[in-house]
């Protein structure tokens, strides 16, 4: 059974709960936070938005989502980001490819630089 969500205002309530369960700072499942599956659904919750928006305003929508993504040090959620990397040393144990995985996971849907990443992973 798929499950589908058409309609605008359903679907900016479901990105609305991603992203506070996501960036919560006192989290009751921490491990939705960096969770793959998660960050799959919160990119695709995005990319759906962008489109509905796209086809009913135009292109200057996707310009503005674009800019949204872009995750920066002054943004509430990299301080999350950063407080979550520091409580949860597990990462450390893992290779580089999979340190960055999961930094674009907890990142999600936000967009991260490598910069950034390795600003976070140091």
């Amino acid at each position: 059974m798929a499950f589908s969500i058409n309609n605008y205002d359903e679907l900016i309530a479901l990105h609305r709960v991603v992203m506070e369960a996501k960036f919560s700072t006192d989290p009751n499942d921490p491990v939705i936070q960096g969770s793959p599956l998660v960050s799959t659904v919160a990119n695709q919750v995005v990319e759906a938005l962008i489109e509905m928006e796209v086809e009913k305003e135009g292109e200057a929508s996707r310009l503005k989502w674009q800019e949204w993504r872009q995750l920066s040090p002054e943004r509430r959620e990299y301080q999350i980001i950063q407080a979550k990397l520091k409580s949860d040393f597990s990462w450390k144990k893992w290779n580089p490819d999979e340190q960055v995985k999961y930094v674009r996971d907890l990142a999600s849907p936000l967009q991260v630089t490598d910069e950034l990443i390795s600003n976070l992973l140091n």
